[in-house]
């Protein structure tokens, strides 16, 4: 049953990834990176690691593509639609995928990696949500402080680049 709920996840995933790259739609790509997003969040969840899986659906499923969005709203349309939607150089980067796919399933296949005790040891001095916070409130602290302010900062900084002149 896991491997087949683990297929399905994997089958999101990349059909969302899939779907973020050839959609010619902007929101349609926006949406389909949701799709992407869920399905990793899914197999965090198969790793016994609840934590991060909830961070990808609240950071990655919610903020991030929800400020896509809103970017892309206030983006004036006339201009977008004047610009070539695909670069020619797409192709290489399509080499470059199947070469790294092929890649690393080679690798797999040669080292017979064993994926059935995957995440086990996650959660041997409690549970990992408390050995995350732990880590990030007591070590990281400062670093994460000065990253809220930065994000803060550009936050701001995005407001008023886009902001009209009550004026004009």
């Amino acid at each position: 049953m896991a491997e087949f709920v683990f297929f399905v996840l994997a089958l999101v995933t990349i059909v969302g990834a899939l779907g973020t790259v050839i959609s010619r739609n902007a929101y349609a790509s926006a949406l389909w990176m949701v799709a992407a997003f869920l399905g990793v969040s899914g197999l965090f969840i198969m790793l016994n690691a609840p934590f991060i899986a909830m961070l990808q659906i609240i950071v990655y499923a919610g903020a991030i593509a929800v400020l896509i969005i809103f970017v892309m709203m206030l983006m004036d349309r006339r201009v977008l639609n004047n610009k070539e939607r695909f670069n020619p150089q797409y192709l290489w980067g399509v080499v470059l995928g199947v070469g790294l796919l092929a890649d690393l399933s080679a690798l797999a296949f040669k080292f017979r990696i064993n994926l059935s005790h995957i995440g086990e040891n996650l959660t041997l001095n409690g549970s990992n949500t408390k050995m995350i916070g732990d880590v990030l409130f007591k070590r990281y602290l400062f670093p994460f402080e000065i990253t809220a302010i930065i994000l803060l900062i550009a936050l701001i900084g995005a407001v008023v680049l886009t902001r009209k002149d009550i004026n004009t």
